[in-house]
């Protein structure tokens, strides 16, 4: 997970999963694969499957929150936080000990404790 820097306009020193916008012509999951490489250095293969679990959500920022998200056990690089610009820290986190951290959104508490 990653924690987003406190300088941040939306979810502030929050941790998040490493993503991010879906550009023209991409699909989620290679959306997935180039966020993964250019945030984290980890490299994947775009996921063709549906996505393991999603969260919508019209509240909280002016454009509303849109989640897929994938369990991965297959990738390779090094992790590390590329984006410092967004990113103040970067952690490998199993499900209950990220439960204990400042989420950045309520749903992930649900989706941690499903998985």
């Amino acid at each position: 997970m990653c924690r987003r820097v406190p300088s941040a306009k939306w979810y502030p020193a929050m941790w998040d999963f490493p993503g991010g916008h879906i550009e023209d012509g991409e699909s989620a999951g290679e959306a997935l694969a180039r966020e993964l490489l250019e945030e984290v250095a980890v490299r994947v293969v775009p996921p063709r499957n549906a996505p393991t679990f999603t969260v919508q959500d019209n509240e909280g920022s002016p454009h509303g929150l849109a989640l897929s998200g994938w369990v991965l056990d297959t990738w390779s690089g090094d992790p590390a936080n590329l984006a410092t610009d967004e990113h103040s820290e970067i952690r490998w986190l199993s499900p209950d000990d990220a439960l204990g951290l400042s989420l950045a959104h309520d749903s992930y508490t649900e989706v941690l404790r499903h998985l």
